[in-house]
């Protein structure tokens, strides 16, 4: 079954590896970008001729996986391109970054600083012009209540990085002792001023504790590193894949010798053509040739999708060619330590807390719910309730729904499971599989709350929607 879906998932994402740009059907609901790289040109990193530039974001059809392609029909160095959204409001609220696919650009080729924010509204040409040193107005501190920031935190094994922990009302002025709810992302959940958006934790608790509708809790959050991919993610996820040549190439000279067809295990099929001593290749269902850059003289880049293509003597058949992608992810297990052996300690030393299991939850959303539930699930004598907000079930060919149906049985945790219908394809079907294998192995309504959210997107703004339910879910007095 893991084989099977490996290769899944490699179809599923040679499909969505096209890119559509601003000949795109045009609504009345279509965002215009307008993106001037002429500074990244004269600064000599950026390659108009072999690197491509568009556009990533939280709102659908844009994505933080998946790069939106601009095109520069002018050749001015100033970029176009038409985003066609689907409004069911009169307005809709979109983060987004210019994104380079390419090789060997600053910070992996994303726009630095926070993300930049756009309201664009029903019925209206809406239009964006920004170049790539723009940076976003800095946002005001946004934090209600009392949180308490601990800067670079120490870790043996992990880089540092800082705590946020939100107490509750009056906590200085009592002496009892609090539940803890540890949860990932911490720059997220308080303070806007952070990335741009946050999760209106701390405003959310103030509310509910102050209405009595669920008791005093102290909040942990654990800020993400650069490393977050790694330290989320609870396997090495290894891409590689193996496909035959299934026509003979155009031409005998290089790159040309690398022209043809090349068949996956599943049927899917990838052309390559030349053009100008240029490789380009047709991904299984697209309707564009997309250029490639050359690594070495037997193995190209694609860098909307960061592939690296490798053509390979066969014999027999000239060349096979593997598509492969850098490993990545495994640390959590390291992760999960840290917070066991150096976060809470450190927290339970220095704070009013109830350290036993039930009075202690984990919680986090995307690679940070992933994380929650497999963590979670490890150690079932520390947490004993989960907030699993969008996870990225996705992962390592949905390593975690085998990890949960191996289980003999449930842990009698508390388990709150949600999903967006607008998170991306498949999201929605991959949490409803993993909430039917919990069901599977003993959890019910009492201890497993499933959420299908209409409508809502992969962001911060949507998880702060669903905020109040979590921490009633969590603490209710009710």
């Amino acid at each position: 079954m893991r084989h099977l879906l490996i290769h899944a998932q490699f179809r599923i994402l040679l499909f969505s590896l096209i890119f559509t740009t601003g000949a795109s059907a045009q609504t009345a609901d279509t965002l215009f970008f307008s993106i001037d790289m002429t500074g990244p040109v004269s600064e000599g990193w950026f390659e108009p001729g072999s690197e491509k530039v568009g556009i990533r974001g939280d709102q659908p059809p844009l994505s933080w996986g998946t790069t939106y392609q601009a095109a520069d029909p002018n050749k001015d160095g100033v970029y176009e391109v038409a985003v066609p959204f689907k409004l069911n409001t009169d307005s809709l609220l979109v983060s987004f970054k210019i994104k380079v696919d390419g090789v060997e650009n600053p910070d992996e080729g994303w726009q630095a600083g926070r993300n930049h924010e756009v309201m664009i509204y029903k019925g209206m040409q809406n239009s964006v012009a920004l170049a790539w040193g723009d940076r976003p107005p800095e946002a005001p501190v946004t934090i209600t209540g009392h949180v308490e920031i601990i800067r670079d935190f120490e870790s043996e094994n992990l880089l540092p990085r800082d705590l946020y922990i939100y107490l509750p009302p009056n906590y200085k002025e009592s002496d009892r002792r609090y539940p803890v709810l540890y949860m990932h992302d911490g720059q997220a959940l308080f303070d806007a001023s952070e990335i741009g958006q946050e999760w209106k934790v701390d405003e959310a608790a103030e509310e509910l504790i102050g209405s009595g509708e669920i008791a005093p809790v102290i909040i942990v959050g654990i800020g993400n590193t650069q490393d977050r991919i790694d330290e989320y993610t609870p396997s090495e996820q290894i891409w590689r894949h193996e496909l035959k040549r299934v026509s003979p190439a155009e031409v005998s000279s290089l790159p040309g010798v690398y022209s043809g067809d090349f068949k996956t295990v599943e049927g899917d099929t990838i052309r390559f053509r030349t053009k100008a001593d240029t490789l380009y290749a047709m991904i299984p269902g697209g309707e564009s040739w997309q250029s490639l850059i050359p690594k070495t003289e037997h193995s190209f880049y694609l860098p909307q999708a960061g592939i690296t293509f490798s053509f390979e003597a066969s014999e027999g058949q000239g060349y096979k060619l593997i598509a492969s992608k850098p490993s990545i992810g495994g640390k959590g297990d390291v992760y999960g330590e840290f917070i066991l052996n150096k976060v809470k300690p450190f927290v339970d030393e220095n704070f009013r807390t109830k350290p036993g299991k039930e009075f202690t939850a984990l919680g986090g959303s995307s690679l940070g719910g992933l994380i929650t539930l497999y963590l979670g699930l490890e150690y079932p004598d520390v947490f004993s309730k989960l907030l699993v907000v969008s996870p990225s079930v996705w992962w390592d060919g949905r390593m975690i729904i085998n990890e949960v149906d191996e289980l003999k049985g449930s842990t009698d945790q508390h388990i709150w499971l949600d999903m967006g219908t607008a998170e991306g394809e498949g999201a929605v079907e991959s949490a409803e599989v993993l909430q039917q294998i919990l069901v599977k192995k003993g959890w019910s309504d009492e201890n497993l709350h499933f959420i299908i959210e209409e409508g809502a997107a992969h962001n911060e703004r949507a998880w702060a929607k669903r905020v109040p339910d979590m921490l009633r879910f969590l603490y209710s007095t009710r």
